[in-house]
């Protein structure tokens, strides 16, 4: 493999794409509530909501795709891979940002509280995977959308394709 066709911007987009995929499963939801003789806090990790599966989708799309930009020689296919890239980069930036408003929705009205007796209040948050997730999907949102302004711009390599002679 040639240095010249690893591109730092398909690095970054790969990296905060795979980012963003472990944030949906390191707790974006969290409630604590009161039992005798202190606190208990549950975590629940990001497909616990429709906007935590979404981004699954998206983080594995923009680190499979920015993979796939360093490997691939084509042109053409190239170009197709960096804006399916910024795609699914978006996808991962906008169901994170979601995700900040649907906390009451994936906890519930009345969670399963274990140890509390009787009707019991509960307070719920965001966790750290739901920023981590979020900050990822900035990360690659901005590399991919400065990878096709350059690649568009003619800044970067475009390499011809080479044909086969006989």
């Amino acid at each position: 493999m040639r240095s010249e066709r690893i591109n730092f911007l398909a690095v970054v987009t790969a990296v905060a794409g795979l980012t963003g995929f472990i944030g949906v499963f390191a707790k974006w939801f969290s409630y604590s509530y009161p039992v005798e003789g202190g606190g208990i806090t549950l975590y629940l990790d990001g497909t616990w909501d429709a906007t935590g599966a979404i981004a699954v989708a998206g983080g594995l799309g923009a680190l499979m795709f920015g993979c796939a930009y360093i490997l691939l020689t084509d042109p053409a296919i190239r170009r197709i891979v960096a804006l399916v890239m910024v795609i699914s980069s978006f996808v991962l930036v906008i169901s994170s940002a979601i995700g900040f408003t649907r906390i009451d929705e994936a906890i519930g009205p009345s969670p399963f509280l274990p140890g509390a007796v009787g009707t019991t209040e509960f307070h719920a948050t965001v966790a750290i995977g739901l920023g981590i997730s979020f900050v990822s999907g900035i990360l690659a949102m901005m590399a991919s959308v400065l990878l096709v302004a350059r690649r568009e711009a003619g800044l970067e390599d475009v390499e011809t394709p080479v044909t086969a002679t006989v």
